[in-house]
């Protein structure tokens, strides 16, 4: 069996579809962006024929036939909008994380999923890096016992985008949470076990963002420190930084796990024991091996129907978090959250 996919948002996109590209049971069919530049240079770049690329994501899905899946990494306030078009096509989709700007519409994304008894999966490729994958394994295990508190901080020194860019308009999906922390606080919240969200409290901060994208009528936060307490106990802090204080070129991530029987310090690939001894427990892998594992993953749901994962309920669930953290540092209060494990709870947001 040869899955068919195409890809909307030629940028990111490209990235995430370069995991296929040497599947022998995906092809790579189509691609939409409305940059010709930047949409010719992926398709060349993933041996997408020339008239099989597309100024928009409609005139793709009128064009071409026999597709099985679409790989969604446009804007993020195009992802709602671009999923619900590949449902209404019967396609499988994977789609690049955060999966919307807001709750409401992962919320729509996943019941629509459910209407429609397609794959949908997120994004996320450091979930596979095996520090975070090994990590999991072993709470999950009992190895390690149990994950008491996550901490990540990620920090970037270069802004490469315009001042009007949607990167920095919060209504479309910009900020130092969305833009660059999202995918650190879905792999430390993987790690730890996906536990229940029960209450966020954050800080946000816009020094550089209100000055150097002043012409926007909402501007996001360029930094954004915050914590996450779940119904086990456990917390995970998260901090998230749009140029960094940092010399040009440069940025900085660090991950750890605080655990019942040890700790990990991720980032180095360690994990220490209450006695205070270190072992190495994993190494990272490079992008394209992570790449491809996702890719193989969600290639496997779709042939076998097995549930991914990173799947609507797990994407639901970590929007919850998103948007109470981010609510948390508008308003300057904790706010709780309430997770949908329901049907009813799903199909009620319709």
């Amino acid at each position: 069996m040869t899955t068919r996919i195409a890809l909307v948002g030629a940028n990111y996109g490209a990235t995430l579809a370069s995991g296929f590209a040497d599947l022998e049971n995906a092809k790579l069919a189509a691609i939409a962006d409305p940059n010709a530049d930047i949409r010719e240079a992926a398709a060349n770049s993933l041996g997408i024929p020339a008239d099989a690329c597309f100024d928009s994501l409609d005139e793709l899905l009128l064009s071409t036939k026999d597709l099985d899946a679409l790989i969604v990494a446009s804007p993020t306030h195009f992802h709602e909008r671009h999923v619900g078009s590949a449902f209404d096509r019967g396609l499988h989709v994977l789609c690049a994380s955060p999966v919307g700007v807001r709750g409401s519409e992962v919320s729509h994304v996943v019941t629509s999923s459910g209407l429609v008894g397609k794959v949908f999966m997120t994004a996320n490729t450091l979930r596979y890096d095996p520090r975070i994958a090994m990590a999991q394994f072993l709470l999950e295990t009992g190895e390690m016992g149990e994950a008491l508190q996550g901490s990540g901080c990620i920090q970037i020194a270069d802004w490469p985008h315009a001042a009007d860019s949607w990167r920095l308009e919060r209504d479309l999906g910009g900020g130092a949470l969305l833009e660059v922390g999202a995918q650190t606080l879905d792999a430390l919240w993987f790690a730890m076990g996906s536990p229940d969200p029960m209450e966020a409290m954050a800080t946000r901060y816009d020094t550089f963002s209100s000055n150097f994208a002043s012409s926007l009528e909402r501007p996001s936060e360029d930094t954004l420190a915050g914590m996450v307490r779940f119904k086990n106990g456990a917390c995970l802090q998260i901090s998230a930084q749009l140029k960094a204080p940092l010399p040009a070129g440069e940025s900085h991530q660090s991950l750890s796990l605080t655990c019942s029987r040890g700790s990990f310090d991720i980032s180095a690939g360690t994990r220490h024991s209450p006695d205070g001894s270190a072992i190495e427990y994993a190494k990272s892998s490079c992008s394209s091996s992570q790449l491809r594992a996702l890719a193989v993953d969600f290639l496997k749901a779709i042939e076998t129907g097995e549930e991914p994962s990173a799947n609507g309920k797990q994407a639901l669930a970590f929007h919850k978090m998103v948007d109470a953290l981010l609510k948390s540092a508008r308003e300057k209060e904790a706010i709780s959250i309430k997770v949908e494990r329901t049907l009813d709870d799903l199909f009620g947001a319709l």
